[in-house]
């Protein structure tokens, strides 16, 4: 703007441009105020073209600037200190999956998944408190129902004379979180299976015994071998071997409470992690034995297995299961594990198909 001509500068053109003009005649005698009335025209006619201008860059502007606003590839959000849509732009409608004009005077909460709800109160009461920037991640719900994940970035505004609004820039992070939960499970899942594999077991095997320790109550770890994996994997290959693993760990998962764990320990081996049984070591057996020989069954049914487009053949593979129990922090977690193994092992010296208990 500060090109513009100043009001001195448009006198001296406009009498520049009446002086270049052919002079008229007039029948009026007092020929200067006639050039003086000339001379305010043509200055008037300049500034109003002046005006026109300025006019036509702020629009320009404005328009340069919803644009920006409104195509920006973040939702921008403004809140009233009810919680209430004052403001968004096109992106963060496009986003919540509903046209602008119906989200105005309407509150945002209903888009947070119920699960997040009071982790969003609870923040957006926090920023009504502070003066600097918050974050928060939630799960937002779109109209149609589809999720998404979003990290809004929350400002408190207030002004002399105006009400408290609350600033939002609303990323949507669905893909970030996908790929921190893919990076999750290959640390902590079988890639087969999708079950807990040897690390997160060692957590979850740490957090039974702490638990043990706090109710007085037995745990017990089950270590399962399938006794007639290996001639199936020699025969018919090691994809044939993948899906009797599958529905192996398909079976034991089915016959534990959604509290317990079970794990690809590695090859054919898995591990079953029971917590909180009875405070009674006799009775925490029975119900240990009683899951453990559930196991037991379900693994010996025949298995149907079948490659695509072939025809399915029977398979028969039974298990060993060796158990111990513990409490407390009494022994280490290695050695849980240590002896369950041996009792594993003592099984299939025994016969197979059976369920033998650790015993010191």
């Amino acid at each position: 703007m500060s090109d513009q001509p100043n009001l001195e500068q448009l006198r001296h053109a406009a009498e520049a441009s009446l002086a270049n003009r052919p002079e008229v005649s007039s029948v009026h005698s007092n020929q200067e105020l006639l050039h003086e009335l000339r001379v305010h025209a043509i200055e008037l006619e300049m500034q109003n073209e002046n005006l026109r201008q300025v006019q036509f860059e702020l629009e320009r502007s404005r328009a340069r600037y919803m644009d920006f606003y409104d195509f920006a590839p973040v939702g921008y959000i403004t809140l009233s200190e009810s919680g209430q849509i004052l403001e968004i732009n096109l992106t963060g409608a496009a986003m919540l999956g509903v046209l602008r004009n119906k989200l105005l005077y309407h509150r945002l909460t209903p888009f947070v998944t119920t699960e997040y709800h009071d982790r969003w109160l609870r923040h957006f009461m926090s920023v009504l408190t502070k003066d600097e920037p918050l974050k928060c991640d939630l799960a937002m719900e779109r109209s149609d129902g589809t999720r998404f994940f979003a990290r809004l970035d929350c400002l408190r505004m207030s002004r002399e004379e105006r009400d408290v609004e609350v600033r939002i820039v609303m990323t949507d992070i669905t893909e970030r979180i996908k790929n921190e939960e893919e990076i999750r499970k290959l640390a902590f899942y079988d890639a087969l299976t999708q079950l807990p594999n040897r690390r997160l077991l060692n957590d979850r095997l740490d957090h039974a015994m702490a638990a043990s320790k706090r109710s007085a109550r037995y745990g017990a770890l089950m270590f399962v071998d399938l006794d007639n994996f290996k001639p199936l994997n020699d025969q018919y290959g090691h994809d044939m071997g993948d899906l009797l693993l599958v529905e192996a760990s398909h079976r034991i998962t089915r016959c534990l409470r959604e509290m317990d764990t079970v794990a690809r320990f590695g090859g054919d081996e898995f591990v079953v992690l029971l917590g909180e049984l009875d405070v009674d070591k006799s009775a925490s057996e029975i119900q240990a034995g009683l899951v453990a020989e559930k196991i037991r069954g379900s693994l010996s049914e025949v298995y149907m297995l079948k490659r695509h487009h072939e025809r399915s053949f029977e398979h028969r593979c039974t298990s060993s299961i060796g158990v111990v129990l513990f409490i407390n922090h009494e022994e280490r977690p290695e050695d849980i594990l240590k002896w369950a193994d041996m009792a594993m092992y003592r099984a299939k010296k025994g016969g197979r198909n059976r369920v033998i208990f650790f015993e010191k």
